[in-house]
C-alpha cells in the first residue's frame, strides 16, 4: 500500500530558497516530513525553514554552496544532527546562462558544472553511505529537458544537465539493489527566478510565454509521485513539458 504522507521521514533539499526547489521543499513539508532547507543564502534559508515550521512543519535552514564538496557534507552532517537520518535527497539547485559556443563564456560553463552537475553529484555522494547503512533512501535529481537533448546556444547548461543524466544512470545501477531508489526528473519550462538571472531576454517574469509555463507544484507533484509509489517501483527517468511545449 503506497503512503498518503511523509510523516516522520527526513528530507534534505537543495535549492531551496526559491523556484522549484522552494516548491518542493513546501509540498514535502505540507505532506509530513521534516525538511532541511539548503541553499548559498543564508537569511533566506532561515526564512524558508520559518515559514515551515509556522505551517507546522519541522525545518532547518542551512546556507551551502553544494557545489563545494566540503559544504555538501557538512550539509548533511547539520541536517542528520539536527533532524535525523535523511530519507529523502532531492537535489534542486541549478543556474543558467546561455549563448552560442563562440560567444560564450568559458566561465559560465564552469559555473555551471559546478552548480548543476558537482552540486548533484556532491550531495546525493554525502547522503547516500547513511541510505545504503539503512538499506533504504530515494534520490531525485533535478535535471532539465535540456539534460536529454541539445539545443542551440544551451551548449554548456545542457552539458551541464546531461552530466546529471548520466551520473544518476551510474548511481541508480549501483545502489538500487540496495534498497535506494534513484529517479531523475527532465522538465521543460517552469515558471522560476531562472529566466529573470538568465543572461538574455527569455520568458521574463510578466511576459506572456512566462505565464505558459508549468508551476513549481507542478514539478513537486511529480516528486511526490515517485515518492508514494511502493518501494518496489521506480521510475528511472521522466522528461515533462507544460502543455505549450513539445520538444
Amino acid at each position: 500500500m503506497t503512503s498518503l504522507t511523509l510523516e516522520g521521514q527526513v528530507a534534505l533539499v537543495t535549492g531551496a530558497t526559491r523556484g522549484l526547489g522552494l516548491g518542493i521543499a513546501r509540498r514535502l513539508a505540507a505532506e509530513g516530513a521534516a525538511v532541511s532547507v539548503v541553499g548559498r543564502d543564508a537569511g533566506r534559508a532561515a526564512s524558508v525553514a520559518a515559514e515551515l515550521g509556522v505551517a507546522g512543519g519541522r525545518a532547518i535552514g542551512l546556507s551551502a554552496d553544494v557545489g563545494v564538496w566540503e559544504m555538501a557534507a557538512e550539509a548533511v552532517e547539520q541536517t542528520e544532527a539536527a533532524l535525523g537520518p535523511i530519507d529523502i535527497v532531492v537535489a534542486a539547485a541549478g543556474v543558467g546562462a546561455i549563448g552560442t559556443v563562440v560567444e560564450a563564456d568559458p566561465s559560465d560553463w564552469r559555473r555551471m558544472i559546478d552548480a548543476n552537475y558537482l552540486g548533484t553529484a556532491h550531495i546525493v555522494k554525502a547522503a547516500l553511505p547513511g541510505m545504503l547503512g539503512r538499506g533504504r533512501g530515494d534520490i531525485v535529481a533535478i535535471a532539465s529537458a535540456g539534460g536529454t537533448k541539445g539545443y542551440p546556444e544551451w551548449s554548456g547548461y545542457c552539458a551541464s544537465k546531461w552530466a546529471v543524466v548520466g551520473f544518476m544512470e551510474c548511481l541508480a545501477q549501483e545502489v538500487t539493489t540496495q534498497g535506494v531508489r534513484v529517479c531523475t526528473l527532465c522538465p521543460g519550462g517552469v515558471d522560476t527566478p531562472f529566466w529573470d538571472d538568465l543572461n538574455k531576454d527569455i520568458h521574463r517574469a510578466g511576459t506572456a510565454t512566462r505565464a505558459g509555463l508549468m508551476r513549481p507544484d507542478d514539478v513537486a507533484e511529480t516528486v511526490m509521485l515517485q515518492l508514494r509509489l511502493p518501494r518496489s517501483v521506480l521510475i528511472k527517468r521522466t522528461v515533462f513539458f507544460p502543455t505549450s511545449e513539445w520538444h
